[in-house]
């Protein structure tokens, strides 16, 4: 039977290769960071606006890799069913969060009802008019 990061990919074998490309290119950022760092003193506007545009190109390279490694991590936690493990203690606080959501949208529809209830009842008052009779009243002879 084939486990479900066996067909998409993400498991075993993948995970390993993965790993392997994200030291490699752990690597290749950490000499390129070093060739930045290492630069001689800047002189002059256009060497330090490349060696901005360099330092921004590593920066997001770095990213990139660094983002890499949850994946790496997520790959390792699959259990043998092919779904992931998860931990208790965010569960439970995501459960918490979700409640919390609700109470608090629960309270703004209660709230809006009650000003919808007294705005319908403010409008019935004011449809009849001030000092009108409405239509039928015991005053009229």
């Amino acid at each position: 039977m084939a486990r479900n990061g066996d067909e998409t990919g993400a498991g075993g074998e993948s995970a390993g290769w993965l790993g392997h490309v994200c030291a490699r290119l752990k690597a290749k950022v950490d000499e390129a960071l070093d060739a930045v760092c290492d630069a001689p003193k800047i002189e002059g506007v256009a060497e330090a606006e490349k060696l901005a545009r360099a330092v921004g190109v590593i920066a997001r390279a770095a990213k990139a890799v660094a983002a890499l490694e949850p994946r790496l991590a997520a790959d390792s936690e699959e259990d043998e069913m092919g779904g992931r493990t998860y931990d208790p203690e965010e569960d439970e606080r995501l459960r918490r969060e979700l409640a919390a959501h609700c109470h608090r949208l629960d309270a703004i529809i209660e709230r809006k009802r009650a000003r919808d209830a007294e705005g319908s009842a403010a409008e019935a008052g004011a449809s009849q008019g001030a000092g009108q009779r409405s239509p039928g009243s015991a005053d009229e002879t």
